[in-house]
């Protein structure tokens, strides 16, 4: 048996020892105990899953201080100062996914033997899925836009910083070796980078398949972590269960009987994908629908975006005065410089607010304050919202000027207290289906009962013609930081003269009377 399939010796050899509320894990108590690290598998207790039993180098990496960094980020950020059961962190995210790509595996194993997946093709799977959001920084996608704000010239993302960490994980902890010992190499690592980035720069030259980690007849395993054709992977199927079940939100979507209905077919492009059973289209349909509504309802939530540029503020000053601990030992690098080296970027975590609320740094004084409006629900006040075109340009000049021309429309009187563009803030809001805003089922593939081994397309007029015919929108939301009611009134009315001036939909806030 490969390594991955092993299991211990005998069971006599062993004892269940508890090594936690959510693990257990066998322990030798024999002449086996110099070993015991080729047998151990620890199972954690996971309240989405049930019974999560992991291999035991997974178990290596998440033993480990630069993992267990992901115990300290919240998986929907800000989200949880609106919606308090949000608790969640991307430690147990990360197990999940884990998890679900071993059991989408172990279908395919069992369904098509054909394939010839290997012991270290499982390994290397759930390994990305495990370390697929080892990037993220404090309140996650946020981190991004300040980053994007401070540093427009880096482009940095987080699955870069994923790769990263995971690359600095295996180096600071001595991994190497427990990897030889599976039969993991250098090109295996090269393969869990790729299936978490994609493509690494210009490694290969065949057009055809970009990849080094495996060959073209294992194109499938790349749509398994980070689908980047359809945008279904186990990464979604874990966090709308996950997130749901802490929104208190319930959905009607079974990401195990999707699992069970996928197949690996050939398709016209001579790769292998991932296809589905043609009677689950509606369900491809019914994951989307689902990941707007967790948009429009959770992660896009009007106080959640509002809250989010007050802490991008907060940030914004706090970098040229909060500095972090170099290899060198020297306390001078910047918040937005922790990204360069994984040694800075693992002392960053949601705690950040506790460190700017607390220092003693005089310019901090604007950040602290902002602090304390956000936790005495001093929130920058909703005006509303509108839909524009998708081509429609609300970069941050464009922004600005929209500011100055809602002022215009604002009819104040003498006796109020005026307000200035900076005192009000546009924001974007972009929700589409899937990651690209087209038509989901465009890039999928399907089988049927009668021909399982052919792949088929299915248009969308053949499920419905009760389906929408975009799949993107794009929004611009108003906020004002002044929170007096007569003048958020008056600046209301304002915006609606102003959406109506440049033909834009009325927003769904009217003035009030």
């Amino acid at each position: 048996m490969t390594d991955y399939e092993d299991s211990p010796p005998s069971p006599k050899r062993y004892k269940s020892e508890t090594t936690s509320d959510l693990e257990v894990s066998p322990v030798l108590t024999d002449s086996y105990q110099e070993n015991s690290f080729a047998y151990e598998r620890k199972i954690f207790n996971d309240p989405i899953h049930g019974l999560i039993e992991l291999h035991w180098l997974l178990v290596k990496i998440i033993d480990t201080p630069q993992f267990q960094r992901l115990r300290r980020l919240k998986q929907l950020g800000v989200s949880y100062e609106v919606f308090p059961g949000a608790c969640h962190q991307r430690f147990e995210h990360s197990l999940g996914t884990c998890h679900l790509a071993g059991e989408l595996l172990a279908h395919l194993c069992q369904r098509q033997p054909e394939l010839n997946i290997t012991s270290q093709d499982i390994l290397c799977v759930q390994m990305a899925a495990l370390c697929h959001d080892l990037g993220h920084g404090p309140f996650s996608h946020m981190f991004e836009e300040v980053i994007a704000e401070l540093r427009p010239d880096i482009n940095w993302q987080h699955e870069q910083a994923s790769i990263d960490m995971f690359e600095y994980i295996i180096n600071t902890n001595k991994l190497k070796p427990f990897f030889e010992q599976v039969g993991l190499n250098d090109i295996d690592i090269i393969f869990v980078k790729e299936l978490i980035f994609g493509q690494l720069g210009q490694q290969n030259n065949d057009q055809n398949w970009p990849y080094k980690g495996r060959n073209i007849s294992k194109s499938f395993l790349y749509e398994i972590v980070s689908n980047k054709l359809t945008g279904i992977d186990v990464d979604k199927f874990d966090y709308f269960a996950r997130d749901s079940y802490y929104l208190g939100t319930k959905i009607s979507f079974e990401h195990m009987r999707f699992i069970k209905f996928y197949r690996v077919i050939k398709v016209d492009d001579g790769k292998l994908h991932l296809c589905l059973r043609d009677k689950e289209v509606k369900a491809c349909y019914e994951i989307y629908r689902i990941r707007d509504d967790l948009h429009r309802r959770a992660y896009q939530h009007p106080v959640v975006k509002g809250i989010e540029l007050m802490l991008k503020e907060v940030f914004i000053i706090a970098n040229d005065h909060l500095f972090f601990t170099s290899k060198s030992g020297k306390c001078d690098i910047r918040l937005a410089s922790t990204v360069d080296d994984m040694f800075t970027f693992n002392q960053v975590d949601d705690h950040i607010t506790t460190l700017i609320k607390h220092s003693h740094h005089p310019n901090m004084d604007k950040a602290k304050e902002i602090i304390d409006k956000i936790e005495r629900r001093e929130i920058y006040r909703y005006i509303g919202d509108t839909h524009v075109s998708w081509t429609a340009d609300f970069k941050k000049k464009a922004c600005k000027s929209a500011c100055q021309d809602i002022i215009k429309y604002c009819h104040f009187d003498e006796s109020d207290c005026h307000i200035t563009p900076n005192d009000l803030v546009i924001l974007t809001v972009e929700l589409t289906c899937g990651d690209r805003g087209e038509d989901p089922l465009q890039n999928m593939w399907f089988y049927t009962k009668v021909c399982p081994n052919k792949a088929t397309r299915i248009s969308k007029e053949q499920v419905s013609t009760l389906l929408p015919q975009t799949f993107r929108e794009r929004n611009i939301r108003l906020y004002c930081k002044i929170r007096d009611q007569h003048i958020c009134s008056i600046v209301r009315c304002g915006f609606k003269e102003f959406c109506i001036a440049k033909g834009y939909a009325i927003p769904k806030v009217h003035c009030e009377k």
